[in-house]
Formats: structure tokens, C-alpha cells, sequence
């Protein structure tokens, strides 16, 4: 009898509007903290340490004024506790409130529509019948088209199978049914959504894409002429410090507590002054930490790490690596080992793709008189030998190239020579579960509307 009072209460307090009330109240005090938060840490940062986690540590120091107030803080919780919670009240609420009223072979009917609503809903999500922008059908109306009926057509059978379970109440089930798939899309695209950044210039390709939000340690064997043996380490594991056991190269590496740095500036080495490298481009040069980038900047990384022979132990040097060298011209450092030349640099990941995308032309233009952007747009060559696939796209503001689950936005332009694109490349493979959630909603809504509509008719004319 206890455990069942227990049950009881969990039950009440799980369902109640109060909770309802309190949780929508602690989602606007996260999303302002977090909004505040942006002014000392960039917008990454602050979307996992706030809203993709189970707890955040909200720093009162973010209420103040800069360089200013306390440095405490207190835990709060985060994006998923919040959104999970919301799910269960919404969920054991409806339990409690909402019944089956069907019987019997109305009932069996109305599970097996469901069924199939929720199979259609699976192969709207999964993608099965999306158009490529590579197809010649698929022009960016139709797409949208495309999708939207994808939608309707899945939320009018899903209508129709609550219709017979839940009777009048149909419409109310599907619309707050829509409102828990547009919470998944976001558990979705936190752990599923990759963004990642193509830079090509005018009569080049490129089958590779740089996330530069993380960083990676490349060691390049450029020995054989038709292929690069890479070897990656992530900046997850260079962070942890400590030795690093490289496979398939002679040689392995040694960070030191702080020879990883998320940010750094890089300036010329003056003697006076104690420098870590013993070898290679950093006996000219010297790191400094500094804090992580806000707004729109990114941080540069930068590491210090030791050569050792593998077998001997022997010290090969220690080295400075940084993304900066790329920018100013500094490239990979060549080091010697086992009798091999290897090239050494520290980058911005990089996601390969199994299609590639040549840049013909690059179109620029400014309003009349001024600097600002009037429209820009690429030219591009797509080729995937796998699929057989050769074709003239033009990619331009909010017409994206679709291809292979990616998505390459027009986001940006080689501003030293105006002769080179940026194309953002997104891969979201719960893209289309907010346009199937919309469209869930919307049906529910006037799916409701309707019954009652049509109740009132109804009674209107057996009165009459």
C-alpha cells in the first residue's frame, strides 16, 4: 500500500500543470544565462555547457557588467534534464487525462493505422524518398514541396488512426505527439549534426570539408605519389596530454600538462626568454595561450609535443604546432624518422566525402557605390565516380546544393582574391523531422478544430 501511495503521488507530481509551469519557467532562465554567456565564451560553448547537457553551471559573474561582479555560481539544470522532464509530464499528464474509447475491431483497426503512420513517419525522417539537387527534378519548389507533403500525407494518417482510438480527443494527441517529435529533432541534431566549412578557389577541387571547431594532429607519409597514408590525432586526445602511441610511424609523441592550447598566439621567439621547442618551426617562434573566441571568431589551436623514437626512446625534438602556420604560409614540418620523411602540422579536422566539387566560376557583386554584398554564388562541377554522378550546380543564397545526406550552403568568399568560394557543409540526418513535426501539429490542430466543429453542427441540427 505504500509503494502504491508512492506511485500515486510520483504520478501526481509528474502530471501537474505546476511542474508544467516550472520547468517552462527554468528553460527561460537557462536560455537568458546562456544568452549572457555569450559575451565572455563563443556561441559553441555555451549551446554544450547550457543547453546540450544534463547539468550547466550557471557563473553569476554573467548577470554583471564585464570585469566585474562574483565568481561564483551554482548548478542548474541543463537543455536535456529540462526537455526530458517537459516530455514526461507531457506524456503521464495525457496518460491520466486522455482514454482509449475504442473496442473490439475498431480498436485493432485504429493500432494497425497507427502503425503505418508511424512506419510513414519513420521513412519521411530516414530520407528513403528525398530528392538530390543533383536530380534534374528536383528544383528547390519542388523540394520544399516535396517535403511538405511528405508531412501533411504522414500527420492525415496518423489523424485518422487516433481518430478511431481516441475518439474526440484525437486531434489533442496528435498535436502534442508533434510537439514531442520537434523535441526529439534537437536530441537528434546535437548528437547527430556535423558543421563543417569547404574552402575551393576558381579552377580547383576539393573532396574534403574542415570542422573548425576542433583541431587534429595530421602525421602525412607523403612517400607513395598517389596517395597520402594519414595518420589523426584527434584534439580530444592531445588535450589529455601524457604519451601518445602513433601506429604505422617510427615515432611517438609526448604532451606535456599544458602543451595543448585551445587558443593561442603565435609571435616571433626573442632570446631572454624560456622556449619550450628544440626543433623545427618553433625555434623561431612561441606560443601563448589565450582565452576561447566569442561570437563569430574561432579559436586558433596550438600545441607543444616531443618526438621519441619508438623502440629506443631517443628524442627527435620538441616541436610547435599550430593552425596559424597554415594562414601565414608556414605549411607541415618535415621530420626525419626511420628512414622516412614524414609531415608534421596541426589542422582543422577534416571529414572526407566520397564526391567532389570543382569551382568553374565564382560570381561576386556589390550594390552600386558601396562595400556591402549584393549577391554572391558558385559555379560548381559535382562528381562521384561511385554513383556515377557529373553535373553543373549553381549554389547560391538560400538555394543550397542536397547531396548524399549534405547539405552546402553558400556561406562565405575568399575576401584576398573574391576568386574563391565557402560553401557550409551540414550533415543533419534529422533534418526533415521538424518539417514532419510542423505538419503533425498543424493537422492535430485542425483536426480538432474540425470534430468540434462538426459536434457542434451536429447538435445544432438535431435541436433544430
Amino acid at each position: 500500500m505504500i509503494l502504491l501511495r508512492l506511485v500515486r503521488e510520483a504520478g501526481n507530481v509528474l502530471a501537474s500543470l505546476r511542474l508544467t509551469v516550472a520547468l517552462l519557467g527554468m528553460s527561460i532562465f537557462l536560455v537568458l544565462a546562456g544568452t549572457l554567456a555569450q559575451v565572455e565564451s563563443g556561441i559553441w560553448t555555451v549551446v554544450h555547457q547550457y543547453f546540450r547537457c544534463w547539468f550547466a553551471w550557471i557563473d553569476l559573474k554573467v548577470f554583471q557588467a564585464r570585469g566585474s561582479g562574483w565568481t561564483l555560481g551554482f548548478p542548474f539544470p541543463g537543455g536535456f534534464l529540462i526537455g526530458t522532464l517537459l516530455v514526461i509530464n507531457l506524456l503521464v499528464s495525457h496518460a491520466r487525462r486522455i482514454r482509449v474509447t475504442a473496442r473490439g475491431p475498431r480498436l485493432y483497426m485504429g493500432l494497425a493505422v497507427l502503425a503505418v503512420g508511424s512506419l510513414l513517419t519513420w521513412i519521411s525522417i530516414a530520407h528513403v524518398f528525398d530528392l538530390d539537387s543533383t536530380e534534374k527534378t528536383a528544383n528547390p519548389t519542388l523540394r520544399v514541396t516535396f517535403q511538405l507533403v511528405q508531412g501533411v500525407g504522414v500527420a492525415a494518417v496518423l489523424f485518422f488512426g487516433c481518430h478511431m482510438v481516441f475518439g474526440r480527443k484525437a486531434g489533442i494527441v496528435l498535436l502534442h505527439g508533434g510537439v514531442v517529435l520537434m523535441m526529439a529533432s534537437e536530441i537528434i541534431t546535437a548528437f547527430s549534426a556535423v558543421e563543417t566549412r569547404m574552402s575551393i578557389a576558381e579552377g580547383e577541387s576539393s573532396n574534403w570539408a574542415q570542422d573548425t571547431r576542433t583541431s587534429e594532429l595530421a602525421i602525412v607519409d607523403p612517400s607513395d605519389p598517389k596517395v597520402d597514408r594519414v595518420v589523426a590525432v584527434p584534439a580530444a586526445r592531445l588535450r589529455k596530454g601524457g604519451a601518445i602511441a602513433l601506429p604505422d610511424v617510427p615515432f611517438d609523441l609526448e604532451v606535456g600538462p599544458k602543451g595543448y592550447m585551445v587558443n593561442a598566439d603565435v609571435r616571433e621567439f626573442r632570446g631572454g626568454e624560456g622556449n619550450p621547442a628544440t626543433a623545427g618551426l618553433g625555434m623561431s617562434r612561441i606560443a601563448k595561450a589565450l582565452g576561447e573566441e566569442t561570437g563569430e571568431r574561432i579559436d586558433l589551436p596550438a600545441l607543444y609535443a616531443t618526438l621519441k623514437e619508438k623502440g629506443t626512446g631517443r628524442t627527435l625534438g620538441t616541436y610547435l604546432f599550430s593552425v596559424l602556420f597554415s594562414f601565414d604560409g608556414g605549411g607541415a614540418q618535415r621530420v626525419e624518422a626511420g628512414g622516412k620523411s614524414y609531415d608534421l602540422s596541426l589542422r582543422f579536422h577534416r571529414i572526407y566525402k566520397p564526391y567532389e566539387v570543382y569551382l568553374k566560376d565564382f560570381k561576386f557583386e556589390r550594390y552600386p557605390g558601396t562595400e556591402t554584398p549584393k549577391d554572391f554564388s558558385s559555379y560548381v562541377r559535382l562528381t562521384d565516380a561511385e554513383r556515377g554522378v557529373d553535373r553543373d550546380v549553381r549554389i547560391w543564397m538560400n538555394n543550397p546544393l542536397r547531396y548524399r545526406g549534405d547539405t552546402l550552403y553558400q556561406a562565405d568568399w575568399d575576401k584576398a582574391t573574391e576568386a574563391g568560394t565557402v560553401l557550409q557543409v551540414v550533415t543533419n540526418v534529422g533534418w526533415m523531422v521538424p518539417y514532419v513535426g510542423c505538419m503533425i501539429v498543424a493537422v492535430g490542430l485542425l483536426g480538432q478544430f474540425w470534430l468540434h466543429l462538426w459536434g457542434f453542427l451536429i447538435r445544432r441540427r438535431d435541436a433544430a
